[in-house]
């Protein structure tokens, strides 16, 4: 593989959720003229699709819906490098969510269909979909697709009919994704988690070296086991652990490893196992009662903080405007920073001070964070300050 190409990325159904709101106009544009041209079953099963891409659909829903935004996105494309990682957050986020055989069942629908300019004289005012006739060519656009899945996937053995990965090396985004997913708490079925993480080639290697919880459904820590060379599961006494392919498993934080986190710290210092990121020494920072009974968190308040420091925040999933940092948590809080004087240019290298006035919780009090979203919260905050 050459150096350009990438591993599935865990958060990849994130970004294809924002694509696809972008593209939302044209999306429903084309879906609704498909459904005068009597194509309701394509147009259901892309629907169904946008309204939620980390569901279980379909592979031709998911390459009409795939067909639309890659039409819609030309617009914003320049160049080979944008246009595969275009192709590539689609492409992940069906490895992701269904393995890598629906990403080529999804490739080959895809060659299925066309999407087409407006044609004034016919009477089509706006881009229409139309499934592709007999001995038809492929639309260059469905070739690059198909080109890119076998591209990323290998080559599937014929043995076995599984994909072939060859070996790679971890690299700084997978450790970035992994810390990404403790700290968001991503979280995958027992079965995916063994499929996408652990059989990775190069993901396994990082997930040897890192602690991982069980949750039930209310998101409560069962267990905690770490991943030995064979890829046996084992739990702090080094005991086997058998999972039901149903169980959610995620990245343990610290504060989920509770009394355990010493004896967890001691295992990996014992076998000298190098963690890929900050885990089982990671601070805690916890809400003091004062601040979990408001809506503000006053200890910040006053604080000066570096203006470059403040867009490193935007890879952490902040907005950044020029007197507010924003960031939501859930569909209904949003924490809000209110800066003096403000940015101005909006560069990274900007050299003066801001100073925070206050730190806000809308739609609740910081109480209704759960512990791990607060300790982190409060960490990125502190990295901010001169």
């Amino acid at each position: 593989m050459t150096d350009e190409q990438r591993w599935a990325d865990p958060h990849a159904t994130e970004a294809v959720r924002k694509l696809l709101r972008r593209h939302r106009r044209a999306v429903e544009m084309v879906l609704m003229a498909a459904r005068v041209d009597g194509l309701d079953q394509l147009a259901d099963a892309a629907a169904g699709y946008v309204a939620a891409p980390e569901r279980a659909g379909t592979a031709v829903g998911a390459a009409v819906a795939f067909a639309i935004a890659q039409y819609a996105a030309v617009a914003y494309r320049t160049g080979v490098r944008r246009e595969q990682e275009f192709i590539d957050r689609f492409i992940d986020s069906w490895m992701v969510e269904f393995g890598h055989a629906f990403a080529t069942e999804v490739a080959e629908a895809r060659v299925g269909v066309r999407v087409e300019e407006p044609d004034p004289r016919a009477g089509r005012m706006t881009a229409w979909l139309r499934v592709i006739e007999p001995g038809e060519d492929v639309e260059p656009a469905a070739e690059a697709l198909r080109a890119r899945v076998r591209e990323r996937l290998g080559s599937a053995s014929e043995e076995s009919g599984r994909v072939a990965l060859e070996p790679k090396s971890v690299t700084t985004d997978q450790i970035r994704r992994l810390e990404a997913a403790m700290v968001d708490g991503r979280r995958w079925r027992a079965a995916a988690h063994r499929r996408l993480v652990l059989e990775d080639p190069a993901l396994g290697q990082a997930a040897r070296l890192l602690v991982w919880a069980v949750f039930d459904a209310r998101g409560e820590v069962t267990g905690a086991f770490r991943v030995d060379e064979e890829r046996v599961l084992r739990n702090l006494e080094g005991a086997p652990v058998e999972l039901a392919g149903q169980a959610l498993v995620g990245v343990a934080h610290p504060i989920q490893l509770g009394e355990t986190l010493a004896a967890w710290r001691d295992l990996f210092d014992d076998n000298r196992l190098r963690q890929p990121f900050e885990q089982l020494e990671r601070p805690v920072n916890l809400l003091t009662s004062e601040d979990a009974e408001s809506n503000r968190l006053s200890r910040f308040s006053d604080q000066p903080i570096r203006t470059d420091r403040v867009f490193g925040l935007q890879q952490l999933g902040w907005q950044v405007s020029r007197e507010v940092l924003s960031r939501r948590f859930g569909p209904v809080r949003e924490v809000i920073v209110t800066l003096d004087p403000g940015l101005e240019g909006g560069f990274r290298d900007e050299p003066e001070l801001q100073r925070v006035l206050s730190v806000e919780l809308r739609g609740g009090t910081f109480d209704s964070l759960d512990a791990v979203t607060a300790s982190e919260l409060i960490r990125q905050l502190e990295r901010l300050a001169a």
